[in-house]
């Protein structure tokens, strides 16, 4: 696979991860710009500003989950986000935080605005697991397939002992996995989902049991010095708490009456 584009200057390359989540972002913006129910909910500038704000967000929150997850490191390998690095549940947890906050201040209704962007985030992410798979990054186990994937090129994100061995495509997964997600929750759930805060939390849950699955075939799982916690992986407990908690959460709004 081929991790990078183009070089820019000194250690800093034009990374198909990065313009990946870039594409994947802009694809979101036009998306819920243009979606029939925006214009009821957030003026064209106001969203403009929220994805903004939410990009940068998601970055520092993924970047602190990725850091935490790979402890310890020096100085240097955490500020060096233009070779990767990043959790898209520590992206997705920020922004989750972040948003009610930013919304209000904006008398944006949180709730609607929360099941709008749930329709098309599934796509945006699974446009940013290709940068993964060319990054080489979130990659599998090894595998007997005849679909898996050999890294060979030396810059990519696998570590020499998973290099020139066939590995599931665990990145290609996951993509395949959030489409079909995105295409459930635009074409089939969001239209019998109506009352606020049930399309949020039923993309919450979709997405986190997706990780949680895809999770068993990935090879760069950390996991938790308690031994009762090592049944699964750290991310996986992550997926289970947000699970639960958007459980609760749509049980909760479904038996609220609209507002």
């Amino acid at each position: 696979m081929l991790p990078y584009l183009f070089h820019i200057y000194g250690p800093i390359y034009a990374n198909c991860y990065g313009i990946a989540i870039a594409i994947g972002i802009l694809v979101f913006n036009y998306l819920v710009t243009n979606d029939s129910r925006r214009a009821q909910i957030i003026t064209i500038n106001t969203l403009q500003n929220t994805i903004l704000w939410g990009t940068v967000v998601g970055l520092i929150g993924g970047r602190t989950l990725w850091i935490t997850s790979n402890l310890p490191m020096s100085l240097y390998d955490m500020v060096e986000v233009w070779n990767g690095g990043l959790s898209v549940l520590g992206a997705i947890i920020a922004i989750l935080i972040f948003l009610p906050f930013y919304l209000r201040t904006h008398r944006v209704a949180i709730w609607k605005f929360l099941d709008l962007i749930a329709i098309y985030a599934p796509l945006l992410q699974a446009i940013s697991r290709l940068g993964c798979f060319l990054a080489g990054c979130c990659y599998g186990l090894p595998t007997g397939t005849n679909w898996g994937i050999i890294y060979t090129h030396p810059d990519v994100a696998v570590p020499a002992e998973f290099k020139n061995i066939n590995l599931h495509p665990t990145q290609i997964y996951s993509a395949i996995v959030l489409f079909v997600i995105f295409l459930l929750m635009h074409n089939l759930i969001s239209k019998y989902f109506k009352k606020p805060g049930q399309l949020i939390t039923i993309y919450l849950m979709l997405s986190s049991l997706e990780r949680f699955l895809i999770d068993f075939w990935r090879a760069d799982q950390e996991f938790c010095n308690l031994k009762a916690l090592q049944l699964f992986a750290l991310h996986q407990w992550i997926c289970i708490s947000i699970f639960v908690s958007a459980l609760g959460l749509f049980i909760y709004k479904s038996k609220k009456q609209n507002n």
